[in-house]
């Protein structure tokens, strides 16, 4: 019963781990089917319940025997924990090397990724092979490391969802929401009420209506990816487009014009500081 709901999440936990963000159709697929059934191998000598499941999903370290010991099980399969109940790293990076080999970039950081992650083999643990406790360290790591950045492609997953929630139940055409995709500011209001929700649930759009540039500078940090250019180049950015707070609005608090001006000035400078514009939309 909890079996679909499991293979999701420990999906992701799996893709977490070795970092994989941008797999292809054909590989993901691959991956998803041998994982799938490598957790309903697993599941069978260690069996989960419901909130289990729900802490996977909440990304929180196993806090029970089964959950771990389903963690190693997984691990082991895969090759990315040997028999000793220790981080493989050669095993993770034969793992990734099979689904990124094609991508040399995504490669790197996969494997400076497992460079940060086997750490946890030096840490002391108390069932030694069995490696239970020390899954639980590698997803730990997993977690965290994966916190501390995010990609283009999940800043761009995240703002999409925040577009898609303030979109709902608003007489906002698919086809508008689809301009904002492609750069173009909004014209119409409610539109333009959708992007200033998007950008309040981000943090970058005050209670008041006003950019809020410490926000911005925040969530540069967040997304700098290790490279501190690219986190000088996102608050370059802010710096520029806190300009939008000097500008007369019709809206007030509201938001919705601001939003718009904020929209125009992001996307517009983001090329001037060589930084991604997916990062701003």
């Amino acid at each position: 019963m909890f079996t679909e709901k499991l293979f999701f999440y420990n999906f992701v936990i799996l893709i977490t781990f070795c970092n994989v963000n941008n797999v292809h159709a054909k590989n993901a697929d691959d991956l998803k089917q041998n994982f799938m059934h490598i957790l309903m191998e697993c599941a069978k000598d260690y069996p989960i319940t419901g909130d289990d499941v729900e802490q996977f999903k909440n990304k929180q370290v196993p806090d029970n025997e089964n959950m771990r010991c389903l963690l190693a099980c997984a691990y082991k399969k895969t090759g990315m924990m040997d028999d000793q109940g220790m981080l493989s790293v050669e095993g993770v990076n034969k793992y990734t090397q099979e689904y990124l080999g094609d991508d040399s970039n995504k490669l790197e950081k996969a494997h400076d990724f497992t460079d940060v992650c086997k750490s946890v083999n030096d840490v002391s643990v108390s069932d030694g092979s069995k490696g239970c406790d020390r899954a639980a360290l590698m997803f730990k790591c997993s977690v965290d490391k994966a916190a501390e950045a995010l990609t283009d492609e999940q800043v761009m997953m995240r703002y999409t969802k925040y577009v898609m929630a303030c979109a709902k139940g608003k007489p906002v055409e698919m086809t508008d929401l689809m301009k904002l995709q492609q750069l173009e500011v909004p014209t119409k209001t409610e539109v333009k009420c959708v992007v200033a929700c998007a950008y309040r649930r981000m943090g970058t759009l005050r209670s008041d209506g006003m950019f809020d540039q410490e926000a911005s500078y925040k969530f540069a940090e967040e997304c700098k990816e290790g490279d501190e250019k690219r986190l000088e180049n996102g608050k370059k950015l802010a710096d520029m487009c806190l300009k939008v707070n000097d500008e007369e609005v019709s809206d007030g608090d509201k938001g919705c014009e601001r939003a718009a001006l904020m929209f125009k000035c992001l996307t517009t400078n983001a090329p001037k500081v060589i930084l991604s514009r997916i990062f701003f939309m």
